[in-house]
């Protein structure tokens, strides 16, 4: 399952930075790792507003896995002798992945991978 598309991206994320056909590569590849750290329980999601959450991690994830094929974030760039600078963080890609994915997903208790009682024991 995807969960955002382009035309959430450009105007509902505000999203600029990725171009249509790149997003929808890339969006595929955020889904994936969207289920992937939360269990498979985003598929599983009805909740209007953990929906819109899914879709807005899933720019967000994007927007990081763009970044990452891209060399990283530009910390500085000169046109006229060409010369880039890039942002080292000390964060590996998948801790920046996963930060940002966080960012838009920890209320929603996709992230638990513990078990959950269903008599309130």
């Amino acid at each position: 399952m995807v969960y955002a598309d382009y035309v959430y991206y450009t105007e509902t994320f505000g999203g600029k930075m990725i171009n249509e056909a790149d997003f929808l590569r890339l969006s595929r590849l955020a889904s994936a790792y969207i289920d992937q750290i939360t269990f498979g329980n985003a598929q599983k999601a009805t909740d209007e507003i953990v929906l819109y959450k899914l879709k807005d991690a899933c720019c967000a994830v994007c927007e990081c896995l763009q970044t990452e094929e891209n060399g990283g974030e530009i910390a500085s760039a000169t046109n006229d002798g060409y010369s880039e600078s890039y942002v080292t963080s000390g964060k590996t890609a998948e801790q920046k992945k996963y930060e940002t994915a966080r960012t838009f997903l920890s209320s929603t208790g996709l992230l638990y991978a513990g078990v959950r009682r269903c008599c309130g024991c």
